[in-house]
């Protein structure tokens, strides 16, 4: 984000940030209203998404997936990315997260995801990001201050975490990770997805990269750390997860909604259980 909209962030108040940016959302969505593509957040229909994503090299070389310049990724209406439609697919066809009680914690929360959940009446749910006083309108003040490396919560204290998107961007992700493991209950589960190379077999970081300009050109992204590998998952185990992949190409609806949501066909979902 440049410094102009960080600073008209700041200066305009949130009730009046919202309600721009929500007059602006609506009338995207009649614009791009229409039969072809259906976004689960906002319940609505559209002949196209939004395209998004950013487009350096490093991104095309190694073929990171979740990342890059993608045709019918966002949601003209409520902006919901594909990666975020994928995660609802999962939460409606694989968990009871619509019909049982559950903690939730989300991490770094996307607004849509979060107004679904603090939609459903049995979900006890926290969340939070680093330096949200410094987010302007784009956090309300339901979110609280969390610092993902350090978690002031008890151990298994949650049912669920969601932490989308986040891991690339913590320098020290295996103590992110631990903390996650920690407060979350045995038997319990976490998304935790990251963009990935499909091609990279080892995680690639280089800490010595500092300035945000160099990290877009080796990470596909100012403010991302590395590149995650194919040994993510084993990342992920390190610290006492078992890892499931859920995509929806491999299941006998899938199909469906790989068009329909406008999903990467690519894209797997890493679900880390934590072991009872």
């Amino acid at each position: 984000m440049n410094t102009l909209k960080e600073n008209i962030k700041k200066l305009i108040p949130v009730w009046l940030g919202k309600k721009i940016r929500g007059t602006y959302q609506k009338a995207l969505g009649i614009y791009y209203k229409g039969d072809t593509y259906h976004c689960p957040y906002c319940k609505h229909n559209f002949r196209k998404m939004l395209s998004d994503g950013e487009t350096h090299p490093v991104i095309s070389k190694y073929q990171i997936i979740g990342s890059g310049y993608r045709e019918n990724c966002t949601c003209p209406r409520c902006y919901a990315k594909d990666r975020d439609r994928l995660i609802h697919l999962y939460l409606e066809k694989k968990t009871n997260i619509f019909s049982a009680p559950n903690r939730v914690l989300h991490i770094a929360p996307e607004a849509w995801l979060k107004e679904l959940f603090q939609s459903l009446p049995m979900i006890e749910y926290t969340n939070g990001v680093k330096g949200v006083k410094n987010m302007g309108y784009y956090y309300d003040r339901t979110t609280r201050e969390l610092d993902i490396t350090s978690l002031d919560m008890e151990n298994n204290s949650y049912d669920a975490i969601v932490c989308n998107h986040v891991l690339e961007h913590i320098p020290d992700d295996t103590k992110a990770i631990k903390e996650i493991y920690r407060v979350l209950k045995p038997g319990g589960w976490a998304i935790l997805q990251v963009p990935l190379s499909a091609i990279l077999e080892t995680t690639y970081e280089d800490k010595s990269i500092k300035k945000p300009e160099k990290r877009a050109e080796a990470f596909g992204q100012f403010d991302h750390v590395r590149i995650y590998g194919k040994d993510y998952p084993k990342r992920l185990e390190f610290v006492g997860f078992t890892v499931e992949q859920f995509n929806p190409k491999n299941e006998v609806w899938g199909k469906e909604y790989l068009d329909k949501y406008a999903l990467n066909i690519n894209e797997n979902l890493f679900i880390a259980h934590k072991p009872l």
